[in-house]
């Protein structure tokens, strides 16, 4: 645990410097509470989670939030959090927001920044890794039967504004925007099981990988298991790629395992984004409060799957398709890998 939180550490000093100045508004638009005025249904294409999701999520984060409500507002914790959502689940301007709740853009921009932090306080205890280590891979398993895989690894960029300070293009990556490049590991049901939200979008997926905590936890034994990831990764007893180039039936059908299996984690990346379009768009925000707002929607997104598992959505909005990023091959690929790889497709896809 203390190894994940150094993963994010960027993110979450998150119960430290919420101190807002406030300022005074005289005059308040008025306000109607969105789980009377909406069905259920309704509700849920506005916020994402279903009413019970969002009282859980508005409980959990209640004692952060209640010092920190804008008295001259009235805005309160459940009602903060309610403002967080439509802007996670939108990424539309916070002027809009505020016009829908009632609330100044000054205070939504507050809003957003401080339930962010909250949410992503306590991402350890939503986004962790499986207890069940069995079930895991007997789900992964069942997809393309492709055995002892624990997870999928892959990276997505998010898009930011530009960060300013003195190196920004750091965060310009190979397709000329800026992004926090963001690492996931999900199980085969699409939950985000490891998450790293700090590194620039200049930087390569791989030199994020060597830096994980996780990578240092299966090369010295305290994660078991395969992990599957694509030809940007090195190849190693733990971390299993694809075939370059395949030679036989026995390749070429773990070859079509590997890629059947390793969707997973582009589902899930489909369906994070398509939930949460703040995660599509610009975020116009700072650089650290999109970095606690993408962790706050991975907590998020894995609290609905365990409240709600239907991703369909009345928008009538098209859903951006993210192109696949041209990875950099590794060119030195570790020898122990390579041999293990073979010896696994002997051993369980040769006939």
């Amino acid at each position: 645990m203390a190894g994940f939180a150094r993963d994010i550490e960027d993110v979450v000093n998150i119960r430290e410097g919420f101190g807002v100045n406030v300022e005074h508004v005289r005059h308040v638009r008025p306000r109607k509470d969105p789980f009377e005025e909406y069905s259920d249904r309704e509700f849920r294409n506005r916020y994402r989670l279903t009413k019970d999701a969002v009282h859980f999520v508005i409980d959990l984060v209640r004692g952060d939030l209640e010092h920190l409500s804008d008295q001259a507002l009235n805005i309160s914790p459940a009602l903060q959090v309610l403002v967080t959502l439509r802007y996670f689940a939108k990424g539309c301007y916070q002027t809009e927001l505020g016009d829908l709740h009632g609330i100044s853009q000054p205070s939504v921009s507050r809003i957003v920044h401080r339930v962010s932090r909250a949410i992503a306080g306590v991402l350890p205890r939503f986004v962790h890794w499986p207890q069940d280590i069995e079930r895991v891979k007997q789900d992964f398993y069942d997809v393309a039967h492709f055995p002892n895989i624990v997870g999928c690894v892959d990276c997505t960029h998010i898009k930011i504004k530009n960060p300013d300070g003195s190196r920004p293009l750091l965060y310009c990556n190979r397709k000329g925007f800026y992004s926090v490049n963001v690492q996931v590991v999900c199980d085969a049901t699409s939950r985000i099981t490891h998450i790293v939200a700090r590194w620039r979008g200049s930087v390569h997926d791989s030199r994020i990988w060597n830096n994980c905590t996780l990578k240092d936890d299966f090369e010295h034994g305290r994660k078991t298991g395969i992990l599957l990831g694509d030809s940007g990764y090195a190849c190693t007893p733990y971390m299993l790629t694809p075939l370059l180039n395949t030679h036989n039936a026995a390749e070429e059908a773990y070859n079509r395992a590997h890629k059947a299996t390793r969707v997973t984690v582009e589902c899930c990346f489909g369906r994070w984004k398509s939930m949460f379009r703040a995660l599509q768009n610009n975020m116009q925000v700072s650089l650290d409060t999109a970095k606690a707002c993408i962790s706050a929607i991975a907590v998020l997104y894995n609290i609905k799957l365990s409240y709600d598992d239907n991703f369909e959505y009345d928008d009538n909005e098209d859903i951006e398709d993210e192109e696949p990023v041209e990875e950099e091959a590794v060119v030195a690929e570790q020898m122990a890998g390579n041999l293990f790889r073979q010896q696994f497709i002997r051993q369980h896809f040769q006939r």
